[in-house]
Order: C-alpha cells, then structure tokens, then sequence
C-alpha cells in the first residue's frame, strides 16, 4: 500500500492544528508562572525563537561566506 503525497500532507496538518490547539488550551486553563512582563504577550515566545533561527541562519551564511569558503582558484594562486 502507498501513501500519497497528499496524505501525508492531511496528516501533518492535522497534528500542526491539534499541537496549536493544544498550546492554546494549555494557556488558557493552566496560567504558566511567569517571571518577565514579557512573557505575558501571547506570541513572544514564536517572535523570540523565529528571530534566534533567523539570527543563527545568518550568522552562520556569515562566517561561512567570510572564513569557511575560498576562491574557486584559490589552489591554482597558491602553486
């Protein structure tokens, strides 16, 4: 039996929407303790860690552009 595409697709959408789901009732009915003023706003948390992957992304396109690569002649300069 093959799965197709599309299902897969159906199935991780479906738990995409039972995980948002549930982090919303989590808060709604727990109230988590927090420490900071800004743990109090809905979507810092998903601000917080889209930022840090974009940092940790361009970062890391940084140090790999400026120290990691070398020229495509760059053994022929050197002979």
């Amino acid at each position: 039996m093959k799965i197709k595409v599309k299902h897969l697709f159906g199935v991780l959408y479906g738990c995409l929407f039972l995980s948002i789901l549930a982090g919303f009732f989590v808060h709604l009915y727990l109230h988590p303790e927090v420490h900071f003023f800004w743990e109090r706003l809905p979507v810092f948390s998903a601000v917080y860690g889209f930022i840090g992957c974009i940092m940790i992304i361009l970062g890391s396109k940084a140090i790999g552009h400026l120290w990691l690569q070398k020229d495509e002649d760059y053994y022929e300069k050197h002979e």
